[in-house]
């Protein structure tokens, strides 16, 4: 089973994005354009019931996103906008950010690691000849439409 990019109430990824409203910029990794298909914790953790129920899956791997497949740059700015707040994008070079997380690596929980950003630079989306919601009959949730309910404490 392998999930696209978490979301839901409270979660680090949103709550991190929201964060990033406090700042007059909001850095992106590289330019942004990295691919991610956030996919809702109930939807997986509906899928894992499914999975684990008594009919085994046909398919060996599931890949679970979301309906919604945004860059990380439009996922920035759909957060913001939830936020209603509106700030320049400011594209930092991945080189730049993995000398940034150097000395992170020494926190115990460090806020980005090098692993994170490797991921950051590929797009996270479901990929071909893979099982899917559409195989379990799950219409999973939309980030759009799930981020008033997944920010209400990031007003």
């Amino acid at each position: 089973l392998r999930p696209s990019v978490l979301f839901g109430p409270d979660d680090v990824f949103l709550a991190r994005l929201a964060d990033l409203a406090r700042l007059p910029a909001i850095p992106l990794f590289g330019r942004g354009e990295a691919l991610l298909q956030p996919v809702h914790v109930v939807d997986v953790a509906r899928a894992m019931v499914r999975l684990l129920g008594e009919v085994p899956p046909e398919r060996r791997l599931y890949e679970l996103g979301g309906p919604d497949r945004l860059r990380y740059r439009d996922t920035v700015r759909l957060v913001m906008t939830q936020l209603g707040r509106e700030r320049p994008l400011l594209p930092i070079p991945f080189p730049l950010w993995h000398l940034a997380v150097l000395p992170l690596a020494v926190l115990p929980s460090p806020p980005l690691t090098r692993d994170q950003l490797y991921m950051l630079a590929e797009d996270n989306v479901v990929g071909e000849g893979v099982g899917t919601f559409t195989d379990l009959n799950i219409q999973p949730r939309s980030l759009r439409e799930s981020l008033p309910d997944c920010l209400p404490h990031h007003s």
